[in-house]
């Protein structure tokens, strides 16, 4: 068996580095291996913070894979010999006024209905857990399993690891999927690069917020998700900054704040679709800054060393679609993770290889395989 992956995320590598572990030939194919949406995230392991109504199958799915984050994380360093940044401090979850503080006492109600690990703190807690915190936040839940990691220091460590393992990159954009002739476009023999054809016996579509764009992946139905990101730090020899993830909403306004282990913050994240347009907006970064700052005042001291944008792939219900596609013998999706890419690696590594090995199929992910919806057909177009 040969593998070609289309797309050097997080979730085509991580692929490929657990299909490596399992000695089977991959190929990766990204003009630019971890420059997407992968390097451009706040790096949140949060299926608490992150747990919404209606969506139970996608909490079940995003719980799994952060519970594998441990082992994970483990794993990985040492086998690609890079540390990621795996944070455990937890995260709180503020509300700045009082129409805040009474969606976050709805949400804290619906973690709790479903026996999520959260605990509400009076202002003292607050404070003594963060005391560069606004006074004027109004109250706060501590969330002590939603952990955070260096999404950057993780696509490092993947590249490395994948490397370790014997994996080949291939760095040229990906055009389209050729098939076997007489299979009406049904069996796949290779990815058509824009010098090339790599041969294939199976193919993953891993291309984030362009995996339609590839010619024969047109169903998948993703598309792009802008979002805008701030990272800033201390000046000089100034040491102040907050130890836990910092997430919530200012006035109805959602911000975050999660700090590295060097002293950085990234704060995110805007959420607009504007197709492939990559250019942050005076907007965007305003609304960042100001919610930002109403709850960390210190950052107004603080330097701003990187404004980015990136591109999040949304599916048609914003899960991700992880499995073969119907009617396409030999091709796989690993893509749509939305706002969860970071959460889902260790997840989206273990399933892939399953489904690439005809090994069983962890229950938490029976879900998201791209047959859930009848348009994804194989049909062109």
């Amino acid at each position: 068996m040969k593998v070609a992956v289309i797309g050097g995320g997080l979730a085509g590598l991580v692929t490929a580095w657990r299909l490596g572990q399992s000695g089977i030939d991959v190929t990766v194919i990204d003009p630019a291996p971890g420059s997407g949406a992968s390097n451009v995230a706040g790096g949140m392991l949060a299926p608490v913070s992150e747990a919404w109504f209606g969506e139970e199958d996608r909490l079940a799915l995003d719980l799994a894979s952060h519970s594998l984050w441990p082992g994970f994380a483990s794993d990985l360093e040492a086998d690609s010999g890079v540390k990621i940044g795996f944070r455990t401090e937890g995260t709180i979850q503020f509300a700045f006024n009082q129409d805040d503080l009474r969606a976050l006492k709805q949400t804290r109600e619906f973690q709790l209905s479903l026996g999520l690990d959260v605990v509400e703190l009076s202002g003292s807690q607050l404070r003594e857990l963060e005391p560069l915190l606004s006074p004027n936040v109004l109250g706060a839940s501590l969330v002590k399993s939603d952990h955070s990691v260096d999404n950057r220091a993780l696509v490092v460590a993947l590249i490395a690891a994948c490397k370790a393992n014997g994996i080949e990159f291939v760095k040229e954009r990906a055009i389209g999927i050729e098939f076997e002739p007489g299979s009406e476009e049904k069996k796949v023999r290779a990815v058509r690069t824009s010098r090339q054809f790599i041969a294939a016996t199976k193919i993953v579509i891993a291309a984030g917020a362009w995996s339609s764009q590839i010619l024969g992946a047109e169903s998948l139905g993703v598309r792009p998700i802008m979002g805008e990101i701030l990272r800033v730090a201390p000046r000089g020899r100034a040491t102040k900054t907050i130890t836990h993830t910092i997430r919530g909403t200012v006035r109805g306004f959602t911000v975050y704040l999660v700090p590295r282990s060097n002293g950085d913050i990234v704060i995110g994240a805007t959420q607009v679709e504007t197709g492939f347009d990559l250019d942050p907006t005076a907007g965007g970064v305003f609304q960042l800054l100001r919610d930002a700052r109403e709850v960390f005042p210190y950052l107004s001291e603080m330097r701003i060393v990187e404004l980015m944008a990136g591109l999040r792939p949304g599916s048609p219900d914003n899960a991700p679609l992880l499995g073969p596609l119907p009617n396409r013998e030999g091709m796989y999706a690993a893509t749509g993770h939305y706002r969860n890419g970071v959460l889902l690696t260790p997840a989206t590594g273990d399933v892939m290889r399953a489904h690439l090995t005809d090994a069983p199929i962890p229950e938490y992910a029976l879900a998201f395989t791209p047959g859930r919806f009848t348009s994804l057909t194989g049909a062109r177009g």
